[in-house]
């Protein structure tokens, strides 16, 4: 994806949003293609392109590229799907400072059966309460980002 866009410290206009979309499609067909040319373990690679194309849809069927939902896909899916929005929602981004654990968590309960598969939230939720989920200290990129905490993609 263009730098500019990766590094924007604003809001996407609608353009540039699907623009940043495609990078579901780059990934996986990436992870294909090395998969053909070099004969790596076919699954393996097929399972990695399979998440990389399906990480941003949604249990609802709202997500993309593809509006997937519920059992239309394998649960490692929705697995990773949790995981990249933990991420991001924790993570300093040049237009905002990430959200604490706590709050991304609280986002992802409530995108229980809407936004997340609900069996991957509940294994989310004994991660953290048991203490096995914890956000790992990094230095932040972006130490003059606004303090916001928006998450990308709300559930609401």
């Amino acid at each position: 994806l263009p730098e500019y866009l990766l590094l924007k410290p604003g809001k996407l206009t609608a353009e540039e949003h699907v623009i940043t979309q495609t990078h579901t499609t780059i990934g996986s067909d990436t992870l294909r293609e090395v998969a053909r040319d070099h004969g790596f373990a076919l699954a393996f690679l097929q399972m990695a392109g399979d998440v990389a194309h399906y990480h941003h849809e949604r249990y609802d069927g709202k997500g993309y590229p593809d509006h997937k939902k519920s059992d239309e896909l394998p649960i490692f899916a929705w697995i990773v799907g949790a995981a990249d929005a933990i991420d991001a929602m924790t993570s300093d981004r040049p237009y905002r400072r990430g959200m604490s654990l706590d709050e991304a968590v609280e986002q992802v309960r409530v995108g229980a059966g809407t936004h997340f598969h609900p069996d991957v939230v509940e294994a989310v939720l004994d991660a953290v309460q048991s203490g096995n989920m914890k956000i790992i200290s990094q230095v932040s990129l972006y130490k003059n980002a606004p303090a916001v905490g928006a998450f990308e993609n709300p559930t609401s």
